[in-house]
Order: structure tokens, then C-alpha cells, then sequence
């Protein structure tokens, strides 16, 4: 294999690679214009490209294809022939989904209204996706007649495929389907419940229950056999002891996209494709139906597919993140170059977007980017370069000068470190998903999620569902006002993945599987330090007690509904003022326990750190405010507690809308100062560097530099 990954980068041939492509979709293009198309995108400074091999476009017939017999257009052969003749590496994405904006996504026709192939929704009814140009049912990929019909396309493109493997063909890179993510129907019990998927469903009880009697047990029912266990088809807890059961269906929703990965990715192993194999996921995947760590325990790496607007700044920064914190590497496997150009309800992504989200991408440590599109074609429009050979001239020029400044800083040589990370609580993302009421496609159109609310809160102390996120929210959005150097990652993690950093975070509640307990725990007693809150859990995943961590921790006196923070001793005294409204706060009495004050408020403790082996915990007992609504008060309680933790500010700015990472290799260090608003903003940047955008002027920069709006500032930092 040549295409491999270490040490969190891409590696081609043994030398590390910043694998930076572009997409050409060769069937979507004159045959006779390839050669002028290709060469316009070296001029670019690519050397690798990515197209779909589209199932549904090759297929003439029920087993027949055209791959250049009929159409010369279509001909996969001599479109890798000349690649290899031009010297390029390509990525292929053979699907069997492709999407691309093609009718049916890429299916034959055939298949998506076989009944025995469909999806079904809790109704009994096909699962429709509303897609422009046309709706269509949706494949069901538990169904076994769909893997015999991919078996069929699989045997007549696979051949061609393993003659342009690298190292003696172009191909360094297959993808495995696309965008396995129920069709963007991620409500729970939209779908799907079609026969074969009902078997899964029951196959993953088995697996994990081994004998009904223990799912009887916990579950309070008492079925004869796992046949007999419905799905559930809407969320109906009324009380703690009834999530066990709407918490398996939420993991055999991930347990259903792994299942297809898994099945798809060994078809195309089986018919001797070894080669890197990987897939996409749309957007910030990264909560449940979603399981990144699991999934790339069957290929290679699993990237994300990013399409913002430069508003949308915290969206790039957090796919980056997570996929730096939680992947093998990171990928973005399509990123915006152009729009779609269907008739969707959304405004079309334009070249200050993707000028700003690209450095941005840059900016929180990219290994690798595919841009969607490099040539434009049907259904696309505003790439550099049309489907004619002609040049965008200013976007034609962004790209020439992109690729320059990638091989100016050496950049495929440099690395972020993060002193902490910041973790998704999969127990309160699967309870928060279960409890979803969205419908039937929330990761589209900017839907506020909502969530189910019983009248006691299902028997926790806060209304978990609503409060996770609102927590986690104010960790991420702190920890970057202030200024620290945090990954995003996933409580799915090994312990040895944690233990590269000096400190966890994430918000928990009452309940945390009794397996991620006992691996924090072993994080902490081996030197590391934990923040968690606002609550210490006291129940496992099963419902029943479990305070591995808890025991090692005061509990409160008592609890307040509303604690106003007016100021802190050490804070920056521009901020003192400000005040902050902490929500239904425990208040704690530390001087019995081995532990010292982080916050205290008119005498009572609100934040401490706990000794615990090697390491400590520093508990907050208390709600954060919105995000939005109170960020000043927010960033001074981060501050504390990363100082606390040992973390160190990475420059002296905190404007919020002021962004930072530093990247390094060997002596050198480049720092990226990003704004994210709309208006242009001094920045103290704590040193001085050469501006690397600018190579002509050597002009030193800092420690006071100006920032325009939506702007990424690269500079090289003099060493003292």
C-alpha cells in the first residue's frame, strides 16, 4: 500500500504527503478536452485528482455497462491511462452512492424502486428523499439483494481499477460508498425498518445481551426471544429505567452505518482492490447516528465533507478539530470550490467564502483536502476552471498561490500540538438524538434541534437532552475566547489517546457508561486532569448505580437556582466588571476533602480541583449560560480552569471573534490569526513574524497587527 498514515499525516511512497486534490468528473466531459482540462489543473499546482466512477451512469442494462464501448466519454480506462501519462495520483470513489447531484445519486433506476431493495420508514412506507431534479426511494443497506446487484457493478469496474493501482497505476486511493448517513435522515425513527434491517437490529441485541433473560431484566419486559423485541418507533421514556432501551436503538443506529461500510469496503477488498481505502461523512458528523472511531476500524480513515459559508467560521474549525482529535488524519474529502447549482432553498457559496474557510481549514491543521469542484459541470457552477478548459481568472490565480504558500511553509511538515481536549459525551449525544423530534432531514435548512421533555425530567437532576449541548457549547466556545490550544474528540477514544494531553474536558450529567468512567478515571490516576460538570455521574448506561468517579468527589452542601459572578481576583481587570449568571449550582464545602478552591463566590466553592493518583479532577457544579449570550463572563471561568490545569494562553488577545492556532517544525513556528467577523479588528499577537502571505514584503509584523474582516493572517514567528 502506498498511501499510508502516521503520525497523524498522509505518507505517499514513505515521504509525507499534504494530499491536496481536486475534482475532475471525466464522464461529465468531453473525452477529446481531457487532456487541455488536466493540464489546466497542474497549472494550478495539483498533482492529484479524485472523480466518482457513477454506477448508475455506466449500467445499460441489468449486468451490462458502457465503460467507453458505447460512449467514448465514459471510457474509466483511458481517462486513469492519461492521468498516469500525465503523471497524476487520482482518488476514485467507485460509490456504489456517488450523489454528485446526478438523479437517483448515482443508483441505476432500477434499483432504488426495487421493493425488495427500499428502505422503509416506522410506517411501512418507502423512504423518499426530497432531492432536486427528483425524489426517489432510498436503498435500504441491510437489504442482501442490494449487495448482490453492487456485487455485479463491483465485478466489471474492480478490474479496471486494480490495473491503475499504485505504484504502477495512478490510483492511490479508493473511497467506499458515500456519505453513509441514512440519506441525511438522521431523525431516529424516520427509518429504517425494512425486514433485513429489523434482523440487524436484533442481531446487535444478541450480540450484546447474549440471553433475553438479561435484556428482560433490564429492559422490564419478558419476551420469549430476541424475535419478539419491537423497534422502538417513537420516544416514549417516562423514567430513566426506560432510556436502556431507546439507548440500544440509537447505538444499533451506528451499528447500521458501520454494517454497511463494513460490507461495502470488504466487496471491494475481495475483488483485489488493496489499496487505502476511505470514506466521507457530510459535514460535523460526530455525534450518533455517527461513530468516527468505530468506523475507522474498517478503513482506513474516515473524512468529513465541508460546504460553509464564511459565516460559518466554527463549523470548519470544529470538523477540523474533531477529525484532528479523533481520526487517524485529516481529511477533508470534499471542501467547497463552486455551488451547487440545483433548486435548493440556500444561498450559493461564494469565492470570500471559500477563500476564508480554506485558510481556515489550513489554519486547524489539515493533512489532507479534496476540492469539489476543480471543474465545473452540470449542476455546478463558479470553479476555477469550466468544463470547456477555460480559466476564472481570480479563482484560477487563488489556487496557483494556495498551492505556492503550502510549499513555502512546508507545511505537510508541521504540526499543531493541543495541550487539551474536548470531548463529545456519546451517553448524552445518544440521549439527546433519542429524544429528537426533528424530521424527517435535520442536518439540512439550519433546523433548531428539539427535543422530547417529560414532566420529571425522566428522574435527573437537569433535562439532559436540552442542557448537553448548551454546555458543551460554552466549554468550546470559552476555551477558544480564551485563547487555549483544544482539540475536540470523543468519549469513544482510547485511554491512550487521552493520555497525550494535559487535560479533558466535557459536560457530564447523572448517567456515564461505566466503561468511560473507568477509563477517565485511569486518565486522572495516571497524571492527567479532568474538568467535568456540572454533575458527577451516579448511574451507568444501564440505569443502575455507578459512581466510579463520584466517590473520589465532595458532593454539594447544597444547590442554588442562580449565582451571579461579578469578578475574580487574577482576572484581566478590562473584564472585572462583567458579571455572570451561573444556573443551578452546587455549592461545596472542600475543607475535609484533599482539595483546593478554583472559584469561591462570597465564601462558598463553586469550581475545585480534586487530587486523585498522579492527576486531579477539577469539577464545575454548575450550569454555564448560552454561549451566545454571555461569552465575556464564560471565557474568565475558562481561564481559570485551563490555568488551572496547567494550560498556557497562546496569545494575549480574547476577543471572541479572534481566533489563533500555532503550528511548528523543527525551529520554526507559524502562527494563524483568523476574524471571524465582520469588521476588522487590532490584534495583540504576543510576538513578531514575517507575513507569509506577502513573500515579496519582509516586513516585520507584530506584536500589534490588523486583521480584516473574515481574514486568516499567516505569519512566520521571528525567533528571539
Amino acid at each position: 500500500m502506498a498511501l499510508t498514515i502516521r503520525n497523524e499525516r498522509f505518507y505517499l511512497d514513505c515521504d509525507p504527503e499534504l494530499l491536496v486534490s481536486g475534482s475532475v468528473h471525466y464522464w461529465r466531459l468531453d473525452r477529446f478536452r481531457w487532456s487541455m482540462i488536466l493540464d489546466r489543473v497542474r497549472e494550478m499546482g495539483f498533482g492529484t485528482i479524485c472523480t466518482y466512477v457513477p454506477w448508475g451512469v455506466h449500467e445499460t442494462a441489468p449486468g451490462e455497462f458502457d465503460f467507453g464501448e458505447i460512449n467514448p466519454d465514459y471510457n474509466l480506462d483511458a481517462f486513469l491511462t492519461l492521468c498516469e501519462e500525465k503523471d497524476m495520483h487520482v482518488l476514485l470513489r467507485p460509490g456504489p452512492h456517488v450523489n454528485s447531484e446526478i438523479t437517483y445519486f448515482g443508483f441505476p433506476k432500477r434499483i432504488v424502486h426495487d421493493p425488495e431493495i427500499q428502505s422503509v420508514t416506522a410506517d411501512g412506507t418507502p423512504v423518499i428523499f426530497p432531492s432536486p431534479p427528483r425524489m426517489f426511494p432510498v436503498p435500504s443497506y441491510a437489504s442482501e439483494k442490494f449487495y448482490l446487484e453492487v456485487g455485479i457493478y463491483f465485478d466489471r469496474v474492480a478490474p479496471i481499477i486494480r490495473e491503475h493501482l499504485h505504484p504502477e497505476g495512478c490510483i492511490i486511493a479508493v473511497q467506499a460508498d458515500n456519505e453513509l448517513s441514512f440519506f441525511l435522515r438522521t431523525q431516529p425513527y424516520d427509518h429504517d425498518y425494512s425486514a433485513g434491517a429489523l434482523r440487524l437490529y436484533r442481531r446487535i441485541l444478541i450480540e450484546k445481551y447474549r440471553d433475553i433473560g438479561r435484556l428482560n431484566e433490564l429492559y422490564g419486559t419478558n419476551y420469549g426471544s430476541f424475535d419478539e423485541v419491537p423497534p422502538p418507533r417513537d420516544f416514549g421514556a417516562r423514567s430513566m429505567s426506560d432510556l436502556p432501551y431507546y439507548l440500544d436503538w440509537i447505538e444499533y443506529k451506528e451499528y447500521y452505518l458501520q454494517y454497511g461500510l463494513k460490507r461495502i469496503a470488504w466487496m471491494l477488498r475481495e475483488r483485489g482492490v488493496d489499496t487505502f481505502i476511505y470514506h466521507n461523512l457530510p459535514g460535523m458528523c460526530a455525534k450518533p447516528p455517527y461513530n468516527h472511531v468505530r468506523m475507522e476500524k474498517i478503513v482506513d480513515t474516515v473524512g468529513f465533507d465541508l460546504y460553509y459559508y464564511k459565516e460559518e467560521y466554527h463549523k470548519v474549525k470544529r470538523c477540523i478539530q474533531y477529525l484532528n482529535g479523533t481520526s487517524r488524519v485529516a481529511f477533508a474529502a470534499e471542501f467547497a470550490s463552486g455551488f451547487v447549482a440545483l433548486p435548493i432553498p440556500a444561498k450559493p457559496i461564494m469565492f470570500d467564502d471559500i477563500r476564508f474557510t480554506t485558510h481556515a481549514a489550513l489554519m486547524h491543521g489539515i493533512s489532507g483536502i479534496n476540492f469539489y469542484m476543480l471543474v465545473e459541470r452540470e449542476r455546478w457552477v463558479g470553479s476555477p476552471v469550466n468544463r470547456f478548459g477555460g480559466v476564472r481568472k481570480e479563482r484560477f490565480e487563488f489556487y496557483q498561490r494556495l498551492n505556492r504558500l503550502l510549499e513555502r511553509m512546508n507545511y505537510q511538515e508541521l504540526s499543531r500540538k493541543c495541550e487539551g481536549i474536548l470531548l463529545i459525551n456519546r451517553d448524552c449525544a445518544r440521549l439527546e438524538l433519542a429524544s429528537s423530534l426533528l424530521t424527517p432531514i435535520p442536518i439540512l435548512g439550519g433546523i433548531t434541534p428539539e427535543y422530547y421533555v417529560s414532566e420529571d425530567d425522566l428522574g435527573f437532576d437537569d433535562i439532559i437532552q436540552l442542557e448537553y449541548g448548551r454546555q458543551w457549547d460554552a466549554l468550546y466556545y470559552g476555551f477558544g475566547a480564551a485563547k487555549y490550544a483544544v482539540a475536540i474528540g470523543d468519549t469513544e477514544l482510547p485511554e491512550e489517546a487521552l493520555d497525550e494531553y494535559r487535560m479533558v474536558v466535557l459536560p457530564t450529567f447523572d448517567f456515564m457508561s461505566r466503561g468511560v468512567q473507568e477509563k477517565l478515571l485511569s486518565y486522572v490516576r495516571n497524571g492527567g486532569c479532568l474538568v467535568m460538570g456540572p454533575r458527577i455521574p451516579v448511574f451507568d448506561e444501564t440505569m443502575n448505580r455507578c459512581d466510579i468517579l463520584g466517590r473520589y468527589l465532595p458532593k454539594p452542601q447544597k444547590k442554588v437556582d442562580l449565582v451571579t459572578v461579578d469578578g475574580m481576583d487574577g482576572m484581566d481587570r478590562r473584564d472585572e466588571m462583567d458579571s455572570i449568571e451561573l444556573r443551578d449550582a452546587g455549592l461545596f464545602d472542600i475543607g475535609s476533602a484533599d482539595a483546593d478552591p478554583v472559584l469561591t463566590d462570597n465564601g462558598n466553592t463553586l469550581i475545585y480541583r480534586q487530587s486523585v493518583g498522579s492527576g486531579s479532577i477539577i469539577h464545575f457544579g454548575f450550569l454555564f449560560p448560552k454561549a451566545i449570550d454571555g461569552l465575556s463572563g464564560i471565557t474568565r471561568i475558562i481561564d481559570r480552569i485551563a490555568s488551572t490545569a496547567g494550560l498556557i494562553r497562546q496569545i494575549p488577545c480574547t476577543d471572541p471573534q479572534i481566533d489563533v492556532t500555532i503550528h511548528r517544525a523543527d525551529e520554526k513556528e507559524i502562527l494563524f490569526v483568523a476574524n471571524t467577523g465582520p469588521a476588522g479588528k487590532e490584534v495583540d499577537i504576543g510576538r513578531t513574524g514575517l507575513d507569509l502571505d506577502d513573500p515579496e514584503n519582509e516586513a516585520v509584523l507584530g506584536p500589534m497587527i490588523t486583521v480584516p474582516a473574515y481574514t486568516v493572517r499567516i505569519l512566520e514567528v521571528c525567533q528571539r
